[in-house]
């Protein structure tokens, strides 16, 4: 019974791993020989729009004005599947050329409603649609509408009791997004890769950091290991700023505010927080965007104050340092990039980027990985990762591809099959290289920083320190069973239990009719004959 309950679960064991495993694969087209080889190369030419998408009834951007790449002959459907799929967007339904809905990342929802007067408008080339009609084509038959290169398209959520919005001076950036050739392919092994290295934080990690990295990879953890991480951060003391970082951003990601945590606001604790140094400043700008945190302008670490902190640590050669003037670290400079992302459109920190980026290219090394105090490292490497991905930088771009071999290729190579990630290849896995290369595989798997929340959650959560939960230590000797287990065990033990009481019955059914048969036999047949003693 014991053992099939254990083959069952592994069953199902099995079954929900491969159920995990059915992610969409990015297509590569293949570039063949002759007819076929004109072919792909007409189905993946590119043309670039413009495209933006504003709220007139609050008046304020759902997407600024960025260019894209895309397919010749994409349409809108087409165009909202591109920012769906680089995480602009959560969803949108499009029918007969027409908006109906759109959910923004943060979960807002936008869509028609006649009794509430909404509705989309759709700008193209500064020409008002409310649904993109098929085009009549010189064989006078009709084809879907597709946009054409140079394009500039404008959706609108409007309300006919708003007013108009002027959208004749949108302005381009130079940032550009591609949709076709310059993604590469995605492997299932990445997926095994997150999910045997998540297991094994779960089982060998300390550092709250690793529920951080559970939390942003969607992967969830029983009450007892949440409570006791969670438990062990309120239970601190004289943490230092990084620590604090850190801390803000695992409760974050456990679905609870930093500002109402068990009584406490961490987030002001860090707001406040004298002498931060460079790692600590770019891990607390992390903690503030990953939840959208609002923090007053004239704080002591304001966003702004921690964003000049950072760039302030940039050298000539545009690496950055802990000190200026100090030798360029990769792990840094690329951690600096994550965090500044989100504002890589801001000109006066759009240069401190690319400068960044200009150095990075430059340090990758022949074999495809970056290199760290002498040896090729797993964080330096899933840090750059992680930071391109946070940029929506395609890895095939050939500033950071050694020859055939991209980043997650190389970074590949520090994993333990059915295991995690080690700092040098072929060592011993660690917990922060496996946490770190975790996070850079969900980022190029989804084209967005995982360390910012989808959704931002405001809600308050308190820790019970003297929780029953609290289990007494146990010599290591002593296997510790799950649940799932111990159901197993003890079914089998009640069918044991059952099985020798069967057989109890068993035996004394047949010692009573063997008594029946034969002990009759042996008495006098005339009683009355017998002497007294």
């Amino acid at each position: 019974m014991n053992r099939m309950g254990k083959r069952i679960a592994a069953g199902l064991c099995t079954l929900t791993l491969l159920c995990s495993l059915t992610s969409p694969v990015l297509a590569v087209e293949d570039v063949g020989s002759g007819y076929e080889a004109e072919t792909s190369s007409e189905e993946a030419a590119e043309i670039r729009v413009n495209v933006s998408i504003f709220e007139n009834i609050g008046r304020s951007w759902i997407l600024n004005p960025m260019q894209i790449t895309c397919k010749s002959g994409d349409g809108l459907e087409e165009l909202m599947d591109i920012l769906i799929r680089y995480a602009y967007l959560e969803d949108a339904l499009v029918s007969g050329g027409a908006l109906l809905s759109l959910t923004t990342d943060d979960g807002d929802v936008y869509k028609l409603d006649s009794k509430k007067e909404q509705s989309w408008l759709l700008i193209v080339n500064g020409i008002e649609y409310e649904a993109l009609q098929p085009t009549l084509g010189e064989d006078m038959s009709y084809n879907p509408f597709s946009f054409s290169d140079g394009d500039t398209i404008q959706l609108v959520f409007n309300s006919d009791v708003t007013a108009e919005t002027d959208m004749t001076a949108v302005s381009v950036p130079s940032r550009s997004l591609s949709s076709t050739t310059q993604d590469i392919p995605w492997d299932a092994a990445y997926d095994t890769a997150i999910n045997t290295g998540c297991g094994w934080l779960k089982s060998n990690a300390t550092d709250p950091f690793a529920l951080t990295v559970l939390g942003a990879a969607g992967n969830s953890v029983d009450h007892k290991y949440l409570t006791r991480v969670l438990r062990g951060i309120l239970e601190k003391e004289n943490r230092d700023g990084l620590e604090l970082s850190q801390d803000i951003l695992c409760v974050s990601f456990s679905g609870i505010s930093a500002e109402s945590f068990s009584g406490e606001n961490l987030l002001s604790e860090l707001v406040s927080f004298p002498d931060l140094s460079r790692l600590a400043t770019i891990g607390g700008l992390l903690s503030y965007d990953c939840n959208g945190y609002s923090v007053p302008t004239d704080a002591l670490n304001s966003r702004s104050a921690m964003i000049n902190v950072i760039m302030a640590g940039q050298n000539e050669d545009g690496g950055i340092a802990s000190q200026r003037g100090e030798k360029s670290d990769i792990l840094l400079t690329a951690l600096s990039l994550t965090a500044l992302a989100p504002y890589r459109d801001d000109e006066a920190i759009s240069p401190c980027i690319e400068r960044a980026l200009e150095w990075l290219s430059g340090q990758l090394k022949s074999d495809g990985s970056y290199y760290r105090n002498g040896y090729s490292s797993c964080t330096a490497t899933a840090a750059v990762v992680l930071a391109l991905g946070s940029l929506s930088i395609p890895l095939s771009d050939e500033r950071f591809c050694a020859g055939d071999t991209n980043l997650c290729e190389s970074l590949m190579e520090f994993y333990a099959e059915g295991s995690g990630f080690s700092e040098r290849k072929g060592g011993t896995t660690a917990e922060y290289a496996t946490g770190l290369a975790v996070l850079a595989l969900c980022a190029e798997k989804t084209d967005r920083n995982p360390l910012v929340l989808r959704s931002q959650i405001t809600g308050s959560g308190s820790i019970n320190l003297t929780s029953s939960e609290e289990t007494s230590e146990e010599p290591s000797s002593q296997p510790v069973l799950d649940e799932e287990t111990r159901k197993s065990v003890r079914t089998g033990l009640l069918g044991a239990v059952a099985g020798i009481a069967a057989g109890l019955i068993i035996m004394l059914c047949v010692l009573i009719r063997l008594k029946n048969k034969y002990g009759h036999g042996k008495k006098p047949e005339n009683p009355g004959s017998q002497t007294k003693p």
